[in-house]
């Protein structure tokens, strides 16, 4: 499930961060996208994503080549509706900053039943219980 909300600052963007670390969103779930990067040392040791789309010099030549808008290319990876990605590409080129909240609804239960790393073996005897030359 993702949805986003548009904020106009830096400081909109805290409130509503915080506002979904209470509500039970984890940080990794967050993904804050704007036209520069963030001011504020906020989010430094957290596991929140910044996306600028600015980017660097190196990424501006990169995109240069290969024809790649960088506002497209920040919210590829979301399951947006397109109506939903194009008002965030417009949002941000305008100055807005967009959080985006992407929230995995896969269990991961899965895993105990397909990773033989959780298996338990029953041993025969100990390595230390060996007798006779081991090839």
């Amino acid at each position: 499930m993702t949805h986003f909300k548009l904020v106009k600052n830096e400081e909109d963007v805290i409130k509503a961060v915080d506002a979904l670390l209470r509500d039970g969103y984890s940080e990794h779930e967050i993904t804050i996208v704007s036209k520069e990067r963030l001011k504020t040392d906020r989010f430094n040791d957290s596991e929140v994503k910044q996306k600028p789309t600015a980017g660097t010099i190196s990424d501006k030549f990169m995109r240069f080549f290969i024809g790649e808008d960088p506002e497209e290319a920040a919210f590829t990876r979301f399951d947006l509706a397109d109506n939903d990605k194009e008002q965030l590409k417009q949002a941000v080129l305008d100055g807005d900053i967009a959080i985006v909240v992407d929230r995995n609804q896969h269990l991961n239960g899965e895993v105990t039943q397909t990773n033989s790393a959780y298996e338990t073996q029953d041993f025969k005897h100990h390595p230390s219980e060996h007798k006779g030359d081991i090839e």
